[in-house]
């Protein structure tokens, strides 16, 4: 569907079973939870208030959560209302996978993020209006993530306490793509260890771009493999740089 980055779609699939078929019934007489007084019992006057984490310390005042948004430009674009809107009702935020390696203000030194524009600014509009504690913003990484130390710099520089693995393609087998329209974009992102179809540094296929045989790069995210000892090993490095809870 075009265009690209603008727009968002999805299929509706049919299940044998959905949630379509349960209706949520409520009593004629009394009341649960609250005293059965007609002032008393009223639709704000409820608590939807969780905690969880290893020792309870990530509260929420509803209990949804945002899962990960990443680097695509609908997800920048609408960045704004999201986060706020997040922090403001206590809810948790998850930034997804890429942010950092399709930010063009990224500073990357040794393969490694130092300094970043959009995850800067993606962390920062969550912390502003967060309240009295509650909610989370945490901070995925793929393997291109990983590879470019995100978490880390998450952690120990924009004081982010939440991290997320993120195994395979997530809610995708395979997927993680976005289309790039800019030859020096596509090359960046190549240089920065991403699949880039096609190669952005081959004469041919920058030959063919600017002749107007093509108008599109795609880049691709790699498909994360798991092991246990991996995933051992990454927990306990995400640990030792300071994360506080560790999402998958």
């Amino acid at each position: 569907p075009q265009p690209f980055g603008v727009i968002t779609t999805a299929a509706e699939k049919t299940y044998p079973v959905d949630y379509s078929h349960f209706n949520i019934m409520g009593t004629a007489v009394g009341a649960h939870g609250i005293d059965a007084d007609s002032d008393k019992a009223i639709f704000p006057a409820v608590d939807l208030e969780v905690t969880f984490g290893h020792d309870k310390g990530i509260k929420y005042r509803c209990p949804w959560h945002i899962p990960g948004i990443g680097s695509t430009n609908i997800a920048k674009n609408n960045w704004e209302g999201l986060a706020i809107g997040s922090a403001l009702a206590g809810t948790g935020l998850t930034i997804g996978e890429n942010v950092v390696g399709m930010d063009p203000k990224a500073l990357i030194k040794n393969g490694r993020v130092v300094d970043t524009d959009d995850l800067k600014r993606r962390v920062k509009l969550y912390k502003d209006h967060q309240r009295d504690g509650y909610g989370a913003i945490i901070v995925q990484a793929n393997v291109e993530d990983t590879r470019l130390s995100v978490q880390e710099y998450a952690i120990e520089k924009l004081g982010v306490e939440c991290v997320e693995l993120k195994w395979g393609q997530g809610a995708k087998d395979i997927g993680g793509e976005v289309k790039i329209t800019d030859l020096k974009k596509a090359q960046m992102l190549y240089e920065r260890g991403y699949i880039v179809l096609p190669n952005p540094t081959d004469p041919n296929a920058i030959k063919a771009f600017e002749n107007g045989a093509f108008k599109e790069f795609e880049r691709h995210s790699r498909v994360g493999m798991v092991t246990e000892e991996s995933f051992a090993k990454r927990v306990d490095e995400l640990r030792k740089a300071g994360a506080k809870y560790i999402f998958l």
